[in-house]
């Protein structure tokens, strides 16, 4: 009963209903019509055989209309605890991303907060410097130029956060990117919605430029490059890195960084070193 799909309880009704009708028919009595069917003159008598045979087979169709509301029922409460499961989820979800949202916003009340203090001080500075020991120094003042540009700059670097490159990845003819891009994603645990596109343009057959993929959120991005270790146990993508994506003076600052890391790891071939968070360091081979 439980197995039962709806294409077989449907066929069972239909059968109850035909043989509820060929039943009242053959008691003489109309189908459908609650007063006519108590009404004693549409009758007739039924011998012993077929009353046996009719309780009989009433018998076994309200077991089954039984046994239906049952499983009914338990469907129903089954969804009923899918719903409220579901539900909860939801709450979590939407709790996590209040969260995220405040976070967010925090950080980029922060980076404001920065930006304007340092513009300030600068302006400040400046201004000094030209009415020193020529009259008394004024309060600063911040030009719309100077609140314009960390306004530009704030933003900038929050659409920046939300994007990540991607090295390695041989550039094909007639390449469908974004689904190649979404199969890197799927091995480091990620299937987010990307806009991609190749960056630069192709010199040879053999240059490979990389890719710069745009994700809805820095949290996201975030994820990616913190699994994106991954990639060397892939098979197919072992070639392929990932990087955040950074302005011309961060790139500059990690070149320096790596051409140090290598120096230092010739000096001692004994110790293995990483960059993280804009400084170099090192852990013994065999520890």
């Amino acid at each position: 009963m439980e197995n039962m799909d709806i294409e077989g309880i449907n066929y069972m009704w239909k059968e109850i209903f035909s043989w509820s009708k060929q039943q009242l028919q053959n008691f003489g009595k109309p189908y459908g019509k609650l007063k006519e069917i108590a009404d004693p003159k549409f009758s007739r008598s039924l011998n012993k055989p077929e009353l046996v045979s009719v309780c009989s087979r009433s018998f076994e169709y309200v077991s089954y209309l039984m046994e239906t509301v049952e499983s009914y029922q338990n469907v129903c409460t089954t969804l009923q605890a899918k719903l409220i499961q579901n539900q909860e989820t939801l709450i979590n979800v939407q709790k996590e991303l209040s969260e995220c949202k405040s976070e967010k916003l925090d950080s980029m009340k922060k980076i404001v907060e920065t930006s304007v203090a340092d513009s300030v001080k600068g302006e400040h500075m400046s201004y000094s410097s030209v009415v020193a020991n020529s009259q008394p120094a004024a309060a600063p003042v911040i030009s719309p130029e100077a609140l314009k540009t960390v306004v530009k700059t704030v933003v900038a670097e929050e659409d920046r956060s939300r994007n990540l490159l991607v090295f390695g990845l041989p550039d094909e003819e007639g390449e469908e990117l974004e689904a190649r891009i979404s199969e890197v994603l799927e091995e480091v645990g990620q299937k987010p919605k990307v806009e991609v596109q190749r960056l630069g343009k192709k010199k040879t057959s053999t240059t490979t430029r990389p890719v710069k993929v745009r994700l809805s959120s820095s949290l996201i991005v975030h994820q990616i490059l913190a699994n994106a270790r991954k990639l060397r146990l892939s098979a197919k993508f072992k070639t392929v890195f990932l990087s955040p994506d950074r302005t011309f003076q961060q790139r500059e600052v990690r070149k320096e960084l790596i051409t140090n890391m290598k120096a230092k790891a010739i000096a001692e071939p004994d110790k293995k070193f990483y960059i993280k968070e804009g400084q170099i360091f090192s852990s013994n081979r065999n520890g």
